[in-house]
């Protein structure tokens, strides 16, 4: 396994309110699959994702990644399985306008201290359908569309373990949405990369290995 969550609680305060957003989550996300998360919004989709990515840490319960136990107190390491193991791709892109497309890809590796790597970015980019004119494109001069893509590729520029995408097609219309899907399966199908997509679309849930739903702070497994 990848990821696997056991009896995973988290809960805000609003007010004079206790907000029990998960409830006891039991969930494993295996090596090679896509798997999708579902559920209305506010059932805590964001947050189990930022707790399966080692964002925040849950109030009790334990997460397993690659079967050891992860230490929430150890901040150092966090950082470094963050930028190494996981990739992530977010709702709204998070690309960094001053930098050019082909450098936006590059700074997982340039914050891991291994170099630049542009040939590897040239290949990423290629491989999530960017033709190589674009890499020096400001990022701000793109559509949607394609801003996801970059955000796609510089996900797996540590050639991470499970790429986590938090609702990474809400801001694209059908088609762009379809296109991003079928590009996270074919590099699935082709690099074994396991991902984790959360969405509200039932098409898009279809595209995936398994339907996870969180509803009332649990996981159910929905039948696809």
């Amino acid at each position: 396994m990848i990821i696997e969550a056991r009896k995973i609680k988290k809960t805000f305060i609003s007010g004079s309110k206790t907000l029990n957003i998960l409830n006891g989550v039991n969930l494993s996300i295996g090596d090679e699959e896509i798997v999708a998360l579902m559920g209305v919004s506010g059932s805590g989709k964001s947050t189990l994702l930022h707790i399966l990515g080692l964002i925040n840490r849950p109030d009790s319960g334990e997460l397993l990644f690659l079967g050891k136990s992860v230490d929430f107190n150890n901040k150092a390491k966090l950082a470094k399985m963050r930028n190494e193991n996981i990739g992530f791709v977010f709702q709204f892109y998070s690309l960094i306008s001053e930098l050019n497309v082909i450098e936006n890809v590059m700074l997982p590796s340039l914050i891991k201290n291994s170099g630049s790597n542009k040939e590897k970015a040239l290949e990423l980019l290629g491989a999530v359908g960017m033709d190589s004119s674009m890499a020096y494109k400001a990022v701000y001069k793109l559509s949607g569309g394609e801003m996801q893509r970059v955000a796609l590729a510089r996900s797996l520029m540590n050639s991470p373990d499970i790429v986590i995408a938090d609702e990474p097609t809400a801001n694209l219309d059908k088609a762009s949405s379809i296109d991003i899907v079928k590009t996270m399966r074919d590099i699935n199908l082709s690099s074994k990369k396991a991902f984790v997509i959360a969405t509200h679309s039932e098409e898009i849930a279809c595209m995936c290995d398994r339907v996870l739903v969180l509803n009332g702070g649990i996981i159910s497994e929905k039948n696809n």
